[in-house]
């Protein structure tokens, strides 16, 4: 008794028809190439906000060696220096204080406009 294999297309979810060869896992050509044009535009996506964040990164690299972390800076100084403050790895907790972490480096910034900078 032959057991039938029932294979779903990776991009529409649809069935593979027994056709395709047995290692292929899009129903058609057609879900391939978008499926591939799909994968490229996520990638290009994860490579802009890497970029963000590095430059955010490299941003606040130079002002911590300028002030450290015993300094309360303005927020103009970061947003001259074209600061993206929507880009961040993730929201962390530095000293009991709220702070957004970048790769090397965190920041906080306080409702009167200052910033504090924190070395991860």
């Amino acid at each position: 008794m032959k057991i039938d294999e029932i294979r779903l297309c990776e991009h529409c979810h649809g069935v593979i028809p027994d056709t395709r060869n047995k290692n292929s896992k899009y129903c058609s050509d057609s879900c391939y190439s978008k499926n591939k044009a799909d994968v490229a535009i996520n990638l290009q996506k994860d490579k802009v906000r890497s970029l963000l964040l590095l430059n955010n990164d490299e941003i606040i690299h130079d002002l911590y060696l300028k002030y450290e972390s015993k300094f309360y800076i303005t927020a103009k100084e970061l947003i001259d220096r074209n600061f993206n403050w929507t880009i961040y790895k993730a929201s962390i907790t530095a000293n009991n204080i709220p702070a957004k972490s970048l790769i090397r480096y965190g920041y906080t910034l306080f409702n009167n406009q200052t910033v504090q900078l924190w070395k991860l």
